[in-house]
């Protein structure tokens, strides 16, 4: 009897170690919750594999003999006894694990779960602030997107792709509700929107979010991103089984770039479920200021030591510095940009292979897009926030279809990221949303005739706008200048909005639709109220990474 106790306890000790060495490949200090439930499997599984062939092993031991049987004090050889037993005993702790969907080893295939749930994994790829004409496939010669460039010969490439709102947080709140800005807590009646982005808004806990809807959906649900504004506290985490912000309150890291995310992202891409999956990432590269870490050091030379490449640097000195300096600092932003645009497209070539590389590439739908574009004195502006032009709502958006999903490769009609929430909850087969505006995405190209409604914008007075198959107008419902009260431009034949046709009498009937839509949006955005409090008591690190980006003032 005493050898058939030895040899269960050595099987069952030597199973579970086996098998907690197995685990300890799922590791991740970031994501240590997910990462202790992967690991507790193995060790489940190694410990019953022990019990199992303790027979066995119980007949090759070989017999104690008397004395060596006490070669101990009977108190010690009880106490070991106890603590060897228990110790054997331990892993039944990791039972429950057994019983709940488990995530694959390193490197494996996505299996289908435990349900043969074959419902596609989700993507959402996001990177802040990337213009679409920087991207090879719409058309750049800068050669900076060799990863987008390489995904699009496997998606869909939407030519006429718009945001509705010129900067992040109204961008992404239309992006997972399906709302505008205004009916989902992000636009208030105010006039003036700065300080009460900055410190107050909130998406609404009244608006319910794609990623609620999806995790109601039993799909598993992940977000790493990094930009202070998607900080939890601001609604972002809802839904979320997984969220980890980089630059919010969770983590309040300054050194995070693309290069961070993606590992972060792939680790817990590695710890996935069983059952499909929502993941969204968002890369802050290309963000100002433009500090690329893999920029030539023949170009980082040429920034001069009391350069700020950020929003208020321009605006509080350049815009009135001599012609000179203007052109140079200017030019050196776009090269700069290029770089981060350039270093962002590495590191979301680098998720892509992981997501081969783990055996989910055919059963996922990814979706890369950008929440905004980026102002390069177009119009004479710098960075985004300030206007509703082209090079701020326009935006790249390439979607990969899950296997067996007939689509175009190019799609020439407008659509919005408007449409991406009711897009993800149709191949989840999840119920819409209430009062969603945008539309499954077209997957075949074809013509239409839709209306995208935009407004949001983070600094001076507000303005919206109305995109049309053939105009964009543009609405300032509080300019001082009567003259700048419209502007609209002929999107065929003028792409670049430069030649304004707000004068001419057949535009008058969309002049009105849009002030008649901007009042009602007006309307709808005064229940979210301007308190003139902060809301955020944002620690030091989160306050200086805000700080760095231009969008506080030192």
């Amino acid at each position: 009897m005493n050898r058939y106790l030895s040899a269960f306890r050595i099987a069952a000790i030597g199973g579970a170690l086996i098998g907690a060495l197995v685990g300890l490949r799922q590791w991740s200090w970031v994501w240590p919750g997910l990462a202790l439930e992967a690991a507790a499997r193995p060790i489940a599984i190694g410990w019953l594999a022990g019990v199992v062939v303790s027979p066995a092993l119980a007949r090759a031991l070989p017999r104690r003999t008397a004395e060596e049987a006490k070669a101990l004090p009977a108190r010690w050889r009880r106490a070991a006894s106890l603590l060897v037993t228990v110790l054997a005993l331990a892993p039944v702790a990791f039972w429950p694990s057994l019983a709940r969907p488990s995530a694959p080893l390193r490197g494996a295939a996505q299996p289908t779960g435990p349900q043969g749930d074959t419902r596609p994994n989700l993507i959402l790829i996001t990177v802040e602030a990337l213009r679409t004409d920087h991207v090879g496939v719409y058309g750049s010669d800068l050669g900076v997107t060799p990863s987008l460039d390489a995904f699009a010969e496997e998606a869909t490439q939407y030519q006429s792709a718009h945001a509705s709102a010129p900067w992040t947080l109204p961008s992404f709140g239309v992006m997972f509700t399906s709302r505008l800005p205004s009916e989902c807590g992000l636009r208030t009646g105010d006039a003036n929107l700065t300080n009460w982005y900055l410190d107050e808004a909130v998406l609404s806990d009244d608006v319910r979010v794609v990623a609620e809807q999806l995790r109601d959906a039993r799909y598993a649900t992940a977000a790493e991103v990094t930009n202070p504004f998607l900080a939890g506290e601001r609604g972002w985490r809802r839904g979320f089984e997984y969220f980890r912000n980089e630059d919010g309150a969770d983590v309040g890291s300054l050194e995070t770039n693309a290069r961070t995310v993606t590992q972060h992202a792939l680790s817990w891409v590695r710890l996935n479920r069983r059952q499909p999956f929502f993941l969204w990432v968002h890369y802050l590269d290309p963000h100002a200021p433009y500090e690329s870490p893999d920029v030539p050091p023949e170009l980082a030379s040429q920034k001069m030591p009391e350069w700020r490449l950020d929003r208020a640097y321009w605006y509080g000195r350049v815009e009135y510095a001599s012609e000179a300096e203007q052109s140079r600092f200017q030019e050196f932003c776009r090269l700069m940009y290029a770089e981060e645009v350039r270093f962002a497209d590495r590191w979301v070539g680098e998720l892509l292979a992981g997501l081969r590389q783990a055996g989910l590439w055919e059963r996922s739908l990814i979706v890369i897009t950008s929440d905004h574009g980026e102002e390069f004195w177009d119009h004479d502006g710098f960075e985004h926030g300030h206007t509703m032009y082209e090079e701020l709502l326009s935006v790249p958006l390439l979607v990969k279809w899950p296997n067996g999903v007939e689509a175009d490769p190019r799609v020439t009609q407008d659509v919005g990221l408007i449409d991406l929430a009711p897009t993800f909850l149709e191949f989840a087969d999840a119920p819409p949303m209430d009062d969603m505006r945008g539309q499954p995405l077209e997957r075949r190209d074809g013509s239409s005739d839709r209306e995208f409604y935009c407004e949001g914008n983070l600094y001076y007075d507000q303005q919206t706008a109305l995109i049309t198959r053939d105009y964009k107008v543009i609405y300032h419902p509080y300019s001082l200048w009567r003259a700048l009260d419209y502007e609209v431009y002929d999107r065929r034949q003028d792409p670049a909005e430069l030649d304004n046709q707000a004068a001419l009498p057949e535009i008058a009937e969309l002049r009105d639709r849009l002030t008649e839509q901007t009042r009602q949006a007006h309307t709808i955005a005064s229940q979210w109220k301007v308190t003139g409090q902060r809301r955020f008591q944002l620690d030091e690190s989160v306050r200086r990474r805000l700080e760095s980006l231009g969008y506080v003032e030192n």
